[in-house]
């Protein structure tokens, strides 16, 4: 199984040469199980609503609500797994063993982690310290 990290979704959603070859990644494998966690939807939804609450102008109010729609949209195509009991005991076991990563990165490593899946991810500063996820970066060649 693979996990999207917020960043390789957001690349996709972009639709920039990154995006694209993570795309093109995931089309050729077969059956794959790819999906995205209820963190990264709260980290989406959570940019966006903070986007619609700044607009100033009616343009930048049009281009947040589009973008909130586009969100909403996009969630109905992919898999969004839950921070269920055995995630939240693991995300609890990472914050003690890595108290200095962040919260909602450490909630994303314990669904990967609990659900035995590689996280596709650029964020290997924050990570690549936790020893035993495995992680990808198909963003790059």
């Amino acid at each position: 199984m693979y996990i999207l990290d917020t960043d390789h979704l957001s690349l996709i959603q972009r639709n920039g040469q990154e995006g694209k070859r993570i795309l093109a990644r995931l089309s050729a494998l077969e059956n794959p199980a790819i999906s995205v966690t209820v963190i990264t939807y709260e980290e989406q939804v959570r940019g966006r609503l903070n986007l619609v609450s700044k607009a100033k102008t009616l343009d930048e109010r049009i281009r947040a609500y589009v973008g909130l729609q586009q969100i909403s949209t996009d969630y109905r195509l992919i898999t969004v797994i839950a921070f269920g009991s055995a995630a939240a005991l693991e995300h609890e076991r990472l914050r003690k063993a890595y108290p200095r990563l962040g919260n909602m990165d450490l909630k994303i490593a314990a669904i990967a982690l609990v659900n035995n899946a590689t996280l596709l991810t650029r964020n290997y500063s924050d990570f690549g310290q936790i020893t035993e996820l495995t992680t990808e970066d198909w963003s790059v060649i």
